[in-house]
């Protein structure tokens, strides 16, 4: 029995040994990737064989730096000799199953003492934005409209979510946009703040995906750089005083604020006009400069505006010349003068002193008017004092004669002075009066017409269409001056400057008439080859409302122009364009001189050699004058031009201007 029990326990031991040298392979039957994101599922087929029946644990782990990660573990695993067993294993990259796990990883898989470790891959949590700004300069209120890409590490187009953000000063001025990845594409609209404050900012762009939990898995992040302009608002006017005395000095500041009330640093045009709108100053002005306007010591009383332009915005404010009743008192050897050196008549009465005796003297002066006075008193010296009202008063010691204490004017010998040289003044220009009547009898060839402009009647040459010194414009490459904004229009006549030579012909007539249509709306004419401008400058339209004027008169023109090759055989080859631009310009020795800034000239040349007869408009002038015309846009050599249809509607004032031109263009 002994020998029973020795021979089993040495057969358990041979099972045993034989056991512990049981070897299974274990094969990855699939490469993995180089790069995984988290939400990716892994998938990890793998074949187990062995040379023996054998029942094993199988355990399958996923190590990341270090850390070990169990994925599986079967408890006796099963495998027959010969026949190898599929495991087609896969598991998901998410927070439940790897926690938060990232970086160099391999999958190990342990089957009883045998360990296989596959090759190393990366876990990735990273998003790559690709966005792109429809533009990178805003105005406060403008929408901000980014798109783009997102992508994971691997490649793979991402579908989640993705927020925009601009920081500001101003938390409660935050802006924060969310939107959607939809296979890797989005779009987002961001509206600015109308009252953001003009500066750089920063978008930044945070993408993300979430499991099924909601839990953020992949990221990224992305930065793009905005600037914000400076927006005119509103156009401040600061004056000095609302109200002066004749001879004090008004200080005017111009500030033009933005959408949050901070300064612009752009120059103002600055205008200064009296009680009858009629412009007195004009000055361009810096941010911080100030206007300074001395008033005359004489100035009546009167509301006087200032007006300020700048960027499109416009402001006017008014103050008051106030009412000065003073006079100059002087003593002049044994007289009194008295002048009147305020802005209003004086008729006070004077208080005058001569010693003890105090004489009372009307005074009744009209402004800049002076009266003498000659005091009298028995031989001798006297202390002579006059008062004229609160620290108004002379004093002086004069030497005086007489039989009695007084004051009288020094009216008619001084009268009889002054009657002497009306009378001989008089004689005089009746002289020069009569010999001009007389000489103007003999004959005189050049022909001439008279018609009234304001105040006068002033004779209009009919032999030379340009030779009238008071609308004749002549241009400077280099000039200083005032800057202006004008309307031009101007006429292209092919052969111009033959044509107006020819004295009695009709184009020359119908040249004259386009003249004198100028003239009568103080338009300067300026001729350049082929080219004839009437341009409507403020400093002598005194007025900044030039656009509807100049439609009128481009549409006369035309008129006058069809009339003519309508009645004549002498056809004219014309064209017509209206332009609006900046002009530096002044009056020199009775000529308007200007220089065009810009290409104000260049551009109304190229519109009008483009039209056929038609009125054509730039860009600039017809915005300007949509509201009165029906135009249609068309691009002709490459330059953008509005024909001009129809005028929609005409003032009265214009119409009476017209049909007075017209009437005694038929007289003529």
């Amino acid at each position: 029995m002994e020998r029973g029990i020795k021979k089993g326990i040495i057969a358990l031991l041979f099972i045993v040994l034989l056991s512990s040298t049981i070897s299974a392979e274990i094969i990855f039957t699939q490469p993995l990737k180089s790069t995984y994101n988290l939400g990716d599922e892994v998938s990890v087929p793998i074949t187990i064989s062995s040379l023996s029946d054998t029942s094993q644990d199988l355990g399958i782990n996923l190590i990341c730096n270090g850390t070990s990660i169990n994925l599986l573990t079967w408890k006796g695993f099963p495998l027959k000799t010969g026949y190898p067993k599929d495991i087609p294993y896969s598991f998901g990259l998410t927070r439940d199953a790897i926690g938060g796990n990232s970086g160099t990883c391999n999958v190990q898989v342990t089957f009883g003492s045998d360990i296989k470790v596959s090759d190393p891959f990366k876990i990735s949590d990273l998003l790559t934005i690709s966005g792109v700004l429809q533009n990178s300069v805003f105005n406060s209120g403008d929408v901000v409209q980014i798109s783009g890409k997102v992508t994971k590490e691997t490649g793979e187009n991402a579908n989640g979510f993705v927020d925009a953000t601009i920081l500001t000063n101003d938390v409660n001025q935050n802006i924060t946009q969310a939107g959607t990845i939809n296979d890797g594409n989005f779009a987002l609209n961001l509206s600015l703040p109308q009252n953001l404050k003009a500066g750089s900012y920063f978008i930044n762009l945070n993408a993300y995906e979430e499991d099924s939990n909601g839990l953020p898995t992949n990221t990224g992040t992305s930065q793009y750089n905005i600037s914000v302009n400076q927006v005119p608002t509103n156009l401040e006017l600061i004056l000095s005083s609302s109200e002066l005395n004749p001879g004090d000095s008004l200080n005017v500041k111009s500030i033009l604020h933005d959408q949050t009330g901070d300064p612009i640093d752009v120059k103002t045009f600055l205008t200064l006009k009296d009680s009858n709108d009629k412009i007195v100053e004009q000055q361009d002005i810096d941010a911080n400069e100030s206007f300074t306007y001395t008033v005359a010591p004489n100035e009546p009383p009167a509301t006087w505006k200032v007006l300020a332009t700048s960027q499109g915005l416009n402001s006017e404010q008014d103050f008051l010349i106030k009412e000065k009743e003073s006079v100059d008192i002087q003593i002049i050897n044994k007289t009194v003068q008295v002048t009147n050196n305020g802005n209003v008549p004086y008729n006070k009465t004077l208080l005058v002193k001569i010693g003890d005796t105090p004489l009372n003297v009307p005074v009744s002066l009209d402004v800049g008017e002076s009266k003498k006075y000659i005091l009298t008193a028995p031989d001798g010296e006297y202390q002579v004092k006059i008062v004229g009202g609160q620290d108004n008063e002379v004093t002086g010691t004069m030497s005086l004669t007489g039989n009695a204490v007084g004051i009288k004017e020094a009216g008619w010998s001084s009268f009889g002075v002054v009657f002497g040289w009306i009378v001989l003044i008089s004689v005089l220009a009746s002289g020069v009066f009569f010999a001009f009547k007389k000489v103007r009898k003999k004959p005189f060839h050049t022909r001439m017409s008279f018609r009234k402009n304001g105040e006068a009647n002033i004779p209009v040459m009919k032999n030379n269409v340009f030779e009238r010194k008071s609308n004749k414009a002549e241009m400077s490459l280099s000039m200083k001056g005032e800057q202006q904004d004008a309307s031009v229009v101007c006429v292209k006549i092919k052969g111009l400057s033959e044509l107006k030579n020819k004295k009695g012909s009709s184009a020359s007539e119908t040249l004259q008439k386009i003249s004198e249509l100028g003239e009568s709306n103080n338009a300067a004419v300026y001729e350049n080859q082929d080219y004839l401008f009437l341009i409507l400058a403020p400093s002598k339209t005194r007025t900044f409302k030039n656009e509807k004027v100049a439609l009128e008169m481009a549409e006369e023109v035309q008129k006058i122009l069809t009339e003519h090759n309508r009645m004549f055989n002498q056809k004219l080859n014309f064209g017509i364009s209206l332009n609006y631009g900046a002009i530096i310009a002044k009056v020199e020795n009775g000529t308007f001189k200007f220089m065009s800034l810009g290409t104000l000239v260049t551009i109304s040349k190229k519109i009008a050699s483009l039209s056929e007869g038609e009125v054509l408009l730039s860009n600039n002038m017809n915005d300007l004058v949509r509201v009165y015309t029906k135009t249609e846009k068309q691009i002709r050599e490459g330059t953008p031009v509005f024909v001009l249809e129809t005028i929609k509607k005409e003032d009265e004032e214009t119409k009476k201007f017209i049909n007075r031109f017209m009437e005694r263009q038929r007289r003529e």
